[in-house]
């Protein structure tokens, strides 16, 4: 019997509105009167993750930043954190302005970005954060960062080689939630760990999780959960080394279909 599910926000819970299925809504309601724990596992920051998981009346810790940060939903306690060192946040910034990619930081809750930008202010309100102009961030950058985020529309070769680099420095985590981009956190952070210590913390064996993404930042969570289960609409690349696919996309109420085949609630 599963005991707690793990559900990643972005094109997974979210549809492409950035809404929530009300099937994906009322199953999840129906899990946590059960007895089963659902727990929100996203790159996002808390303050975005926390106002999702209030209109789902979630009282159990949130994941975010791709495991970088694990925060008690209500009493807003931090369970886990972990920050990329400055220095090497520094080091990596000014190998992403040598290759010409555009740097994004998450800083304390806060979005740094480099110039104002359309995108930034999209994002933003998107996201429900804020966020500050700060220039060339390795420059002004002053604070260990939970993440730093590298994005090329125009250009995905370009992150393909920054990707390879900084795989190859190897003092960070590497991974994508697009494929246009690519997240760098500390070298410990994943969502497959930030789980880990959810479930050990809640007294629950990874044999009894199910986690349900779409990214490649999702595809350690579901590697590690006893079973994990990867949307219709997932990444190319995450399909490529993911198997255990759903029939549904996240404009489908996916989660749900994913809940009622697995759990049969």
């Amino acid at each position: 019997m599963i005991k707690l599910v793990a559900i990643d926000l972005d094109g997974t819970l979210l549809n492409d509105s950035g809404e929530i299925h009300p099937k994906d809504s009322e199953k999840i309601q129906k899990l946590i009167s059960n007895g089963v724990y659902v727990v929100l596992a996203t790159g996002r920051t808390f303050k975005s993750a926390q106002y999702i998981a209030k209109q789902l009346n979630l009282n159990v810790p949130i994941i975010t930043y791709n495991g970088g940060l694990i925060k008690d939903t209500i009493s807003q306690r931090v369970i886990h954190c972990s920050k990329i060192n400055l220095d090497t946040a520094k080091e990596i910034l000014k190998l992403a302005e040598h290759q010409q990619v555009y740097a994004r930081a998450y800083v304390d809750d806060v979005l740094w970005e480099q110039k104002e930008n359309t995108d930034a202010k999209h994002y933003a309100k998107k996201h429900r954060i804020s966020y500050k102009i700060k220039g060339k961030l390795s420059q002004t950058l002053d604070k260990d960062p939970y993440i730093l985020l590298f994005k090329d529309r125009e250009n995905p070769s370009k992150i393909y080689n920054l990707t390879n680099k900084l795989k190859e420095l190897n003092k960070v985590t590497v991974t994508s939630s697009t494929p246009d981009s690519v997240e760098v956190m500390s070298k410990e952070t994943s969502k497959a760990h930030a789980l880990k210590i959810i479930c050990k913390k809640l007294n629950i064996p990874k044999e009894k999780t199910l986690a349900i993404g779409n990214s490649l930042n999702d595809y350690d969570m579901l590697s590690w959960a006893g079973t994990g289960v990867a949307m219709q609409n997932s990444d190319q690349a995450l399909l490529k080394i993911w198997d255990k696919v759903s029939k549904h996309t996240n404009n489908q109420a996916g989660v749900s279909r994913i809940i009622e085949e697995f759990i049969n609630f």
